[in-house]
């Protein structure tokens, strides 16, 4: 069921003008189109053409009408049979996620070629490719850890609840959880003033959200296999002219880089990659001498690492979602042995405060 705003806002299908002509023809009744038009202050012709799709009503005279009706404005219009109106990507395929209400679309990952759940219009219109209340079940979080990745894939086997992790920088997920656009956000955001991870951060923007630990990681330098121009800190970077891959403002690995340099000169800037993998691949395939990444990353192509810190990874969700039955499944899949055992076999990972509540 749509909002009015998204019927005022989108462009109209026969769909949507169809379902106009049989709700407002429909719910008047034995009444004329003359005694409605009169009700709500619009003339004949302007309510003949709401109900034959070639108007779009404003909000004042759409009240009115259902008002006028003896019904919700939402049982006036909705979009047609396996639409959808939605909010965030549009013109592509993508993923959804029901979150505050309303849907919004990510862009579908097409590295990886995912099955999508929808094709989106330019005006946000999604035409479903799979079963809405499939679709509003699904839990979805944004954050940079590969390991949520193998967290959805085990929720899902463990608790049969779909979990939907989309690849963000930790800045970027943070934002797409202001925006209420995902239900949890991964970061592993250093704070110079208390010397942690994230929590400074999170209380800045959400007093009462919830804050709960995912993993310990190594972060470094990835740099080829042998590390051919033996690096030892950030500094060699400059001293020995890398070409280093960089990762966006607001990622974690790009704050540690900078800390790590302290001013000590430019860098040899290289690609820009969106996660952890891609800064290994980028470096595996020679397109860069050298990126921070996770250790895993760099065990997972065969490079070799460059230690520079350890980092707390933490999840950050709402006070409201807290007793959501989908987090509490995430959440009891993340302290059991098999991801437990999986995260350690991938290296570089410490799990000894997993499911920690932090906040």
């Amino acid at each position: 069921m749509s909002t009015l705003l998204d019927i005022t806002t989108c462009k109209r299908d026969t769909r949507v003008a169809m379902r106009i002509i049989n709700d407002v023809s429909r719910l008047r009744g034995d009444r004329t189109q003359d005694e409605v038009a009169k009700s709500i202050g619009v003339s004949r012709q302007a309510l003949s053409a709401i109900e034959n799709g070639r108007a779009v009503p404003s909000t004042d005279v759409a009240l009115k009408l259902a008002r006028a009706l003896g019904c919700r404005v939402e049982d006036l219009f909705a979009l047609g049979e396996g639409t959808l109106k939605t909010t965030g990507h549009t013109g592509g395929r993508a993923s959804l996620a029901f979150v505050s209400g309303r849907w919004v679309a990510h862009a579908a990952d097409a590295s990886d070629m995912s099955a999508a759940d929808a094709l989106v219009g330019r005006d946000g219109t999604a035409r479903l490719l799979t079963d809405e209340p499939a679709a509003r079940a699904t839990l979805v979080c944004a954050g940079c850890a590969p390991a949520l990745g193998l967290l959805a894939s085990r929720t899902a086997r463990h608790a049969r609840s779909r979990v939907q992790w989309l690849e963000r920088s930790s800045g970027a997920a943070l934002d797409l959880l202001a925006r209420e656009h995902v239900h949890l956000a991964g970061a592993h955001l250093f704070d110079e003033g208390s010397q942690d991870f994230n929590l400074a951060h999170v209380r800045a923007r959400w007093p009462d959200a919830r804050v709960v630990t995912l993993a310990r990681w190594e972060a470094g330098l990835v740099v080829p296999k042998g590390n051919p121009q033996r690096l030892k800190s950030a500094g060699d970077l400059v001293r020995h002219r890398v070409r280093v891959v960089r990762r966006e403002a607001g990622s974690g690995a790009e704050a540690l880089l900078q800390r790590a340099l302290a001013h000590k000169g430019p860098l040899l800037r290289g690609p820009l990659a969106r996660g952890h993998f891609d800064v290994a691949r980028a470096v595996a395939f020679g397109a860069a001498g050298a990126g921070v990444a996770i250790r895993s990353a760099a065990l997972a192509f065969g490079l070799d690492f460059v230690p520079l810190a350890e980092e707390r990874f933490d999840l950050v969700f709402s006070a409201a979602l807290a007793s959501d039955t989908r987090v509490q499944a995430l959440l009891d899949t993340m302290t059991q042995r098999p991801f437990l055992s999986e995260l350690k076999r991938l290296g570089g990972y410490a799990v000894h405060e997993t499911g920690k509540v932090l906040q």
